[in-house]
C-alpha cells in the first residue's frame, strides 16, 4: 500500500487549529475523565505515555509535539513501545496523531498529538466508571451463559450522545455495557479518521451500521479468522469499516476531481485521452 500523503504543514496556527480546549481547566479534566473512563484497560505504561503528552501540552492546550524518540527517553522506554501506545491511546479516543511536515523544506517531522474531548462524561454517571470487566479474550459463550449477573455489569444508563441510536440498538443486545458500545462505535471513529474523508461522520450513519452488522453476523456465523471473542469483533468490525470507509473515500474523490479518473464510457483515462490528443502519425 503506498505511502499517503501528508498535506498538514507545522506551524503556530496549526498548533492552535488543533487545539481544542479553552483553558488548562478543561484540558486536566478531560485527562482524568479518560483516565477513569479506561482504568481497567491502561496499564501503567500507556498511563505514563498519556501523562507525558499532558505535561507537554501547555502551550497549544491539549497539543503536544514530543518525538517518538523523545518520549522514549523520557520514560526509559523503547521508540517502539510508546509508538503501540500511542497507537492503542488512539484506538480508544483518547489522542488523535497528526502527521506533518516542515514549511521550509516540506519534509516530514514529528507527528502533533491531540488529546481528545471525553465527549462522553455529560451522558455517562459515575456508575459507568465502575463497571467490572472481563479481559477481552474471554469468549462470548463464557461471558452471556453466566446465570446470575450482577446489576453493575449490565449497566444500561444514559448512551454518549454522538452514537447513533441505530449503533446503540444492533450492538445492544449482544453487549448491553455502555463501556463495551463506546469501545465497538471507537472502531469505526478510528477507521472512518484513517480514512480522511471530507464528509463528517454523522452523515455516514449507513456505512456505519453495514459494517457492525456485518461484523455481528460474521461472529455469529464464526467467520471471523481471530476467533469467537469480543476481541476479535472489535478487530474484524475495524476492518471491515476502514473497507467500506476507504471505498466512500474513492467515491468522493471522484465526484471531486472526475477528470483524474476512468472515463468507463470511453474506457480511458483523462491523462490517455491527452496524450493521444498530442500524438502525431509516424
Amino acid at each position: 500500500m503506498a505511502k499517503q500523503a501528508i498535506e498538514i504543514i507545522a506551524s503556530e496556527d496549526t498548533f492552535k487549529n488543533l487545539s481544542i480546549f479553552e483553558n488548562i481547566d478543561q484540558l486536566n479534566e478531560t485527562v482524568r475523565t479518560h483516565k477513569e473512563m479506561f482504568n481497567s484497560e491502561l496499564n501503567k505504561t500507556q498511563i505514563a505515555v498519556l501523562d507525558l503528552l499532558h505535561r507537554y501540552s501547555a502551550k497549544y492546550k491539549g497539543v503536544s509535539f514530543l518525538t517518538k524518540n523523545k518520549m522514549a527517553d523520557l520514560l526509559g522506554k523503547s521508540r517502539r513501545t510508546i509508538i503501540y501506545v500511542c497507537n492503542r491511546l488512539e484506538e480508544i479516543g483518547v489522542i488523535r496523531q497528526y502527521a506533518m511536515k516542515r514549511r521550509s523544506d516540506m519534509q516530514q517531522t514529528s507527528n502533533a498529538i491531540v488529546i481528545q474531548p471525553a465527549n462522553h462524561k455529560e451522558n455517562c454517571t459515575q456508575e459507568t466508571t465502575e463497571i467490572a470487566h472481563q479481559e477481552n479474550n474471554i469468549s462470548l459463550k463464557q461471558k452471556h451463559n453466566i446465570n446470575t449477573i450482577r446489576k453493575e455489569d449490565t449497566y444500561e444508563g444514559s448512551y454518549p450522545s454522538f452514537i447513533p441510536n441505530s449503533f446503540i440498538t444492533r450492538v445492544k443486545p449482544l453487549f448491553p455495557n455502555v463501556k463495551e458500545v463506546y469501545e465497538l462505535y471507537g472502531k469505526v471513529r478510528l477507521a472512518y479518521l484513517k480514512s480522511n474523508l471530507e464528509r463528517p461522520l454523522e452523515e455516514l450513519e449507513t456505512i456505519t451500521i453495514t459494517a457492525i452488522t456485518d461484523a455481528i453476523s460474521a461472529l455469529k456465523l464464526r467467520r471471523i479468522k481471530k476467533g469467537y471473542s469480543y476481541d476479535a469483533l472489535k478487530a474484524y468490525l475495524y476492518g471491515t469499516a476502514h473497507r467500506l470507509f476507504l471505498e466512500e473515500k474513492r467515491r468522493e474523490s471522484v465526484r471531486n476531481n472526475p477528470s483524474l479518473f476512468v472515463d468507463f464510457l470511453s474506457g480511458k483515462s483523462a491523462l490517455v485521452r491527452k496524450l493521444e490528443s498530442l500524438s502525431t502519425a509516424w
